[in-house]
């Protein structure tokens, strides 16, 4: 007996093969569509952390008077007693000796190549899922000129940042605030004067000098030799670490930093898990009452080939084909429309100065899960559908 063709009622059932197939291929491109718009925000967080942390470090004292014990830098703390009568600019000059103090011990020891103590001036990135923050160094003119070589930051734009406020940030940064050279950034103190080429957001400016605040964001810069900031600071009996209760906070390394963005990470996904995983469930429920309806309508041609001396397994072979056509079709079709939706949103987040990916292997093995899940679930009115499926003669005989 010939066996039945699985094509035969998909070229003479075209539309409601197309409906199977479209909302098959529109369940997949939903699915991944979302993740890869909302991964930019962890990716971004990665990159402000830990994308350049091989070659500069950063954190932050918290506690000035903690690390004047532990290191010894001759600041009077006195001064920073209530009734000490000590003006504020007295208290940042205070400061500033002992921060610059230590940076000096640092540099001696020798791990880092450069040590800068200074102010930070914060730039936001934006990303559609929230805003990340980038903490810019604030250098004396010297130590600008030294931090671009180090870096090796190429100007594409502009120039390198000469007067106090002056600044220079890369192109995507740059793209994603908007800025162009010779815009103020979120003041009229600073500018930004140069756009510089680099694999991941760096900014930097040249400090106001002022005194209005202390100097108390640290950044080192080496060739890898400082993967992880608690352990080399640990070497000094500092503290140091991702909470803000350590002597000096840490912003940025390989090895800290990426438990911040793990957990913002974390953050992001609990809400995107359970939109991914709502959208899966209406999805697969609507595409389980369109799959049970094609059933339904079947269930006379199937009772036909029975009177025709197929068997159970025969038919129950050609919806299983059938099924898997619709599969394999609307999976190459997920895959093309996925693939240009993706292209497009690339150009849209490269015009906005954000970071992306195209494969997120995660998101993909979450697909596959769901959907084979979904598969398995949708076998379920053809597997009953089959246990009624009779040759018309037992109808009539009914």
């Amino acid at each position: 007996m010939q066996r039945l063709s699985a094509w035969f009622y998909l070229k003479n059932n075209k539309k409601r093969a197309a409906i199977l197939i479209l909302s098959f291929g529109l369940y997949f491109v939903l699915l991944y569509g979302v993740q890869f718009f909302m991964h930019p925000s962890v990716y971004m967080d990665e990159m402000i952390y830990v994308g350049g942390a091989e070659k500069m470090q950063s954190g932050y004292i918290r506690s000035y008077l903690k690390l004047n014990e532990v290191m010894n830098l001759g600041m009077d703390a006195s001064l920073f007693e209530a009734e000490s009568g000590a003006t504020y600019e007295e208290m940042v000059a205070e400061i500033n000796k002992g921060t610059h103090k230590f940076a000096e011990q640092l540099q001696e020891e020798g791990t880092a190549e450069h040590v800068f103590i200074c102010n930070s001036y914060g730039i936001y990135v934006s990303s559609f899922g929230g805003d990340g923050y980038y903490s810019a160094p604030m250098l004396k003119k010297d130590e600008i000129v030294t931090f671009a070589e180090y870096l090796d930051l190429k100007i594409t734009e502009g120039r390198m940042p000469e007067q106090p406020g002056e600044f220079l940030m890369d192109e995507r940064m740059a793209k994603n605030r908007g800025f162009t050279v010779g815009d103020y950034l979120y003041d009229s103190k600073t500018k930004l004067v140069g756009i510089v080429e680099y694999d991941t957001y760096v900014a930097a400016g040249i400090d106001y000098a002022d005194g209005a605040n202390p100097d108390r964001q640290i950044y080192l810069l080496n060739n890898g030799t400082i993967p992880d900031l608690k352990e080399y600071f640990a070497k000094f009996g500092i503290e140091a670490g991702i909470e803000s209760s350590s002597t000096i906070e840490i912003y940025s390394d390989q090895v800290n930093a990426i438990k911040e963005v793990e957990k913002f990470s974390k953050e992001l996904q609990t809400p995107l898990s359970v939109m991914t995983y709502a959208i899966a469930f209406v999805l697969g429920l609507t595409l389980f009452f369109v799959y049970r309806l094609h059933v339904q309508d079947r269930y006379g041609e199937w009772c036909l080939y029975r009177s025709l001396g197929y068997s159970q397994k025969d038919v129950y072979s050609l919806a299983f084909r059938e099924f898997g056509i619709c599969i394999g079709i609307s999976v190459g079709l997920a895959v093309i429309i996925t693939a240009v939706l993706c292209i497009i949103g690339a150009a849209i987040m490269r015009s906005k100065g954000m970071l992306y990916e195209y494969l997120l292997p995660h998101v993909l093995l979450q697909i596959v899960g769901i959907g084979t899940l979904l598969a398995g679930l949708m076998q379920i009115p053809v597997v009953i559908a089959m246990q009624k499926v009779k040759t018309i003669d037992a109808m009539e005989e009914e």
